[in-house]
């Protein structure tokens, strides 16, 4: 072996180990997450709903653990488009967990059906479904073009 085939040989055995410890790095920063104030961050681990995380920063095992749901504290308030009209929906959610799994945070097709109801139960409508995906009706403007 010739002088200039071991320092190749060299160069290329240490930018392998560049390469491998960057790419080690990178994927032990990719579990790190945080969670604003005023937010909460739903945590699963293999699927499994593992726990609810307030603001903070927060370390989980990559692969394993993922965040799969990220909701502000307090009124939210969406704005939802219906056909050609367009509604300010508030309210706010009082069972994350809930919310999450079982209403699949599926307002629009909340707001769609309370549509259909007669027009003058639309508030006691949007409130009992929204208390049955873990949330509480606040109120429902239309937005006037």
């Amino acid at each position: 072996m010739t002088l200039e085939q071991i320092i190749s040989f060299t160069d290329t055995v240490v930018i392998l180990i560049i390469v491998v410890l960057l790419g080690i790095v990178l994927f032990i920063l990719t579990g790190y997450i945080t969670v604003r104030k005023g937010h909460i961050a739903i945590i699963e681990k293999n699927g499994q709903f593992v726990g609810i995380y307030k603001k903070g920063w927060h370390y989980f095992t990559p692969l394993i653990y993922r965040r799969v749901g990220m909701y502000k504290l307090g009124e939210i308030r969406q704005k939802i488009i219906v056909g050609r009209e367009t509604y300010y929906l508030t309210y706010t959610i009082e069972n994350y967990y809930k919310f999450h799994y079982e209403g699949m945070h599926d307002t629009l097709g909340i707001l769609k059906s309370s549509l259909n109801d007669r027009f003058s139960d639309l508030s006691k409508s949007l409130d009992t479904k929204l208390k049955y995906i873990g949330a509480n009706f606040i109120k429902l403007e239309k937005v006037k073009k």
